[in-house]
């Protein structure tokens, strides 16, 4: 079975969990119920925040939503820059579904929310975000070198995922149990995404520490352990039993939060402006 029909499958049966009674999820179109990805300080919207500062800061028009779940995304921008159009990528039809109908609902019809893979990318863009989706990718090289032949001069690849410390062994067996609840192909660690990039083409202009900046809430050990015990006789879906893993990975401090902001080698500073006191670089 191919990878993008394993996500698809992953992220269907996640709609299902998110839409049962009593929970926070549904398809309405507050953005609240429009994130999938963590909620820093208990706030869903800090990442797109982030990432829209950078996309803003490159006078970007056109943005492809690598892995673009409910279409949060699009829609927060379209409240930001009514003008601006937004591609989402998303290889769940229900997902898909779901933002097509939020997108339609608040009349935003510069945006899209296409069924398709984002390592086919039907445009050249201004601005490629990726908010937790770089480690679904089948071959992370690859993925970066068809954003790097998909993104037009002067604009920025924008980047939000965990990026696990160096001493952090790959063939760990939690490691392996949890990339493998979560259809990862590889474990991102900075050394290697450097490597990676460096060979697409792309200079790092930021690599912050998003989990330095705010609050990434986890349990205790021992609460991860007795969930994860009921997740498995439940046989509940297996993106829990990778996030309890998660949880306990920056516990034991594993694992970082980071937002990287990348242009091609040839861009400069000088076209996109430095970034604004709040987008302040750690690192790189």
């Amino acid at each position: 079975m191919s990878t993008e029909h394993l996500l698809r499958e992953f992220y269907n049966q996640m709609h299902r969990v998110h839409t049962q009674p009593g929970n926070a999820y549904d398809i309405g179109d507050h953005l609240h119920h429009l994130t999938v990805h963590k909620h820093l300080d208990q706030d869903p919207l800090i990442q797109f925040r982030e990432a829209y500062r950078w996309v803003d800061q490159a006078g970007a028009r056109l943005v492809a939503d690598a892995g673009c779940g409910y279409g949060g995304f699009a829609v927060f921008v379209a409240r930001q820059a009514p003008t601006l159009s937004v591609d989402g990528y998303t290889l769940s039809d229900v997902q898909r579904a779901v933002a097509r109908q939020a997108l339609a609902r608040l009349h935003l019809t510069k945006s899209r929310a296409l069924l398709q893979s984002y390592d086919r990318l039907e445009r050249q863009y201004d601005a490629i975000v990726a908010i937790e989706s770089l480690g679904h990718s089948a071959n992370v090289a690859a993925t970066l070198h068809h954003w790097a032949n998909h993104l037009r001069p002067g604009g920025v690849v924008v980047i939000i995922d965990e990026l696990f410390r160096p001493e952090v062994s790959p063939a760990n067996p939690e490691l392996q149990q949890f990339m493998r609840s979560l259809h990862f192909s590889a474990l991102l660690q900075r050394a290697p995404i450097e490597a990676m990039l460096h060979a697409a083409g792309f200079s790092v202009l930021a690599w912050v520490v998003l989990s330095e900046r705010y609050h990434v809430h986890t349990r205790s050990d021992e609460e991860c352990d007795r969930l994860l015990h009921a997740y498995r006789l439940d046989g509940v879906h297996r993106g829990y039993i990778g996030g309890m893993l998660l949880e306990k990975f920056y516990n034991r401090g594993w694992v970082d939060y980071v937002l990287l902001v990348l242009t091609l080698h040839r861009a400069s500073y000088r076209r996109i402006g430095r970034p604004k006191p709040a987008s302040t670089t750690v690192g790189g």
